[in-house]
């Protein structure tokens, strides 16, 4: 009898263990009736107010783009903060105009644009949709999750093994490869120029990856085919890393549309790390905040996060060779020259401006795109600890470049982040434009 009762209730027993021993599932972060505003300060005082607004504890408000004197300020309102919100503004004479009435519409229409719809012709002769096709392994002009680019990078390498090799930098903090794709012809001679592309580092910027994936797939695939590829591909290796921060790109994905960071735990119930703001150049200044919790919060230490580490060792390990360092973000459709932490030009700053506008020349003969170039300071606002100020002040990089991509700017109804797939292609192709002409105009 005791053996028949351990037969019944064994199988009961495993169940109940694994469903304690399961984690636990956090429900996908929403944004049903969040707000996006923009207000312009026009005075130090509305600044100020501003500023302390993006580092108040409680009010956790998300700043797109940083309180800056006579510049459109972006600003994510949480549904419940509103009206304190605005209280607070009213106080200084700010009147915020209202982008998006509803964040989450427009994160959903960008959801919807991913998906593939599987038609087919029913018994009427009516085509009609019955369900959602699984993605094809081709990414290109696709928002790809983390493994699908780490598939891809290494099924695009075989395919043309003479060209194309994939290396891993490093692991993230969860543990995901962070792997880069070494692009050029005779590249294991190791002599040639290097031209560097970081892509990703802030995870909610999905076009930046989807940008450096496209610009791998155009080097690969018109090799010998079109000459100025043929050129480039023989003049330089191509060092690409299309996801800077996995971690924080593969939860952008799957819990929260908006995070930007790493996924390392901080003080308190914080996690994560603002990788661009990690980097051993005048870490914790400008354009930071000491909140762990905040998206700006640079960390308790230069590089304490393993990303911008690895980023490190491998940059050092090529400084040599890189005459060329890109980082691309989104958005403002710009091409900041360094530096970012302070208003101090370098002493070639006439000659880094010279090539970043016959870029942004380029680039605008595609699809008609204004970009501007200029320094973080003068157009937006001072940043400390970015990958790019370190590549040129620290690695000694010459020409150390951060592309702002689509959009110019948030509008009534489109989110500045949250972009539709089918803009990828079209703003891949502007930027591709640019960077032959920065890649022929630099002097090294």
């Amino acid at each position: 009898m005791a053996g028949r009762i351990m037969q019944v209730l064994f199988p009961l027993l495993t169940v109940l263990l694994a469903v304690k021993s399961a984690p636990i599932q956090t429900p996908r972060k929403t944004y049903i009736m969040d707000k996006l505003v923009r207000v312009h300060p026009m005075s130090l005082e509305q600044v100020v107010a501003l500023e302390k607004l993006q580092n108040h504890p409680s009010m956790k408000l998300d700043f797109w783009k940083v309180p800056h004197l006579n510049t459109s300020v972006d600003i994510h309102v949480p549904i419940h903060m509103y009206n304190d919100f605005t209280k607070h503004l009213s106080r200084v004479g700010l009147h915020p105009s209202l982008l998006i009435n509803d964040l989450q519409s427009v994160i959903d229409q960008e959801q919807a644009s991913m998906e593939i719809p599987d038609y087919v012709i029913n018994s009427f002769g009516v085509m009609s949709i019955s369900g959602l096709k699984p993605r094809n392994s081709d990414i290109v002009g696709k928002y790809a999750r983390h493994s699908e680019i780490d598939s891809w990078l290494i099924n695009i390498a075989d395919q043309y093994p003479t060209l194309a090799k994939v290396e891993s930098i490093g692991s993230s903090h969860e543990g995901r490869d962070m792997k880069l794709i070494r692009i050029g012809k005779n590249n294991e001679a190791r002599t040639k120029p290097i031209i560097w592309i970081e892509a990703g580092i802030h995870a909610r910027e999905w076009v930046a990856p989807a940008t450096a994936i496209y610009t791998i797939h155009k080097l690969l695939t018109e090799y010998g085919i079109n000459p100025v590829v043929t050129q480039l591909m023989d003049e330089f290796d191509w060092l690409i890393l299309p996801s800077a921060n996995p971690d924080g790109y593969e939860y952008s994905h799957t819990m929260d549309r908006l995070w930007r960071k790493t996924r390392s735990r901080q003080s308190g119930r914080c996690t994560g790390v603002d990788p661009n703001r990690n980097f051993d150049i005048s870490f914790g200044g400008a354009g930071t905040s000491t909140n762990p919790c905040s998206d700006i919060y640079p960390g308790t230490s230069a590089f304490s996060e393993s990303e911008t580490r690895n980023i490190r060792d491998a940059l050092l390990s090529e400084r040599a060779r890189i005459k060329l360092f890109l980082s691309f973000h989104a958005y403002s459709q710009l091409i900041l020259t360094p530096y970012g932490y302070t208003s101090i030009k370098p002493s070639d700053n006439q000659e880094l401006m010279r090539v970043a506008e016959a870029g942004v020349a380029s680039l605008k003969t595609i699809h008609g795109e204004m970009y501007t170039a200029g320094t973080p300071p003068d157009l937006l606002y001072a940043a400390s600890g970015g990958s790019y100020d370190w590549a040129k002040s620290v690695a000694g990089i010459q020409y150390a470049y951060t592309y702002e991509m689509r959009p110019a700017e948030a509008s009534f109804g489109q989110s500045g982040f949250i972009l539709s797939e089918s803009e990828i292609i079209p703003n891949a192709e502007e930027v591709w434009a640019s960077l032959v002409t920065i890649a022929t105009e630099i002097q090294y």
